[in-house]
């Protein structure tokens, strides 16, 4: 039997460490978020521990991936008893909702990662909610 684990590691461009800090801390309510040095890294990585379950680890390099608009690569589905509520509190934390026609609860992090959930509010370097698989 093969299963998707609870850990994410994705890479972000270092000037985004801040903006990602505040998004997952403060926006998203994932703190604090913890930055985690590693000996073969030239920059600490952050840990974010999201409340429900599962962790996001972020590496910094300079040729990661980086855009202000949504791209193709992987979303992030984040699940939330209020995915309403999440959604505002991304949209009103200036994160950029994503329109697509699959799900309303698009919104996109710093760097380009989009993130989804109808009681799933997503995050890809952008956020998404629960618009593939339903259990």
């Amino acid at each position: 039997m093969t299963a998707l684990g609870n850990n994410v590691h994705i890479f972000a461009r270092p000037h985004r460490r801040q903006d990602l800090i505040w998004c997952f801390d403060t926006v998203l309510g994932c703190g604090p978020v913890d930055t985690v040095p590693h000996s073969g890294m030239t920059e600490p990585m952050l840990l974010v521990r999201f409340p429900g379950g599962g962790h996001l680890s972020i590496e910094f390099i300079e040729d990661a991936p980086d855009d202000d608009t949504p791209r193709l690569g992987a979303w992030l589905e984040l699940r939330a008893e209020n995915p309403e509520a999440l959604m505002q509190a991304a949209l009103d934390g200036g994160l950029t909702r994503v329109e697509h026609p699959g799900h309303p609860y698009y919104f996109m992090a710093p760097g380009g990662q989009v993130e989804d959930d109808p009681s799933v509010v997503g995050f890809g370097w952008g956020l998404v909610t629960d618009h593939t698989v339903r259990r």
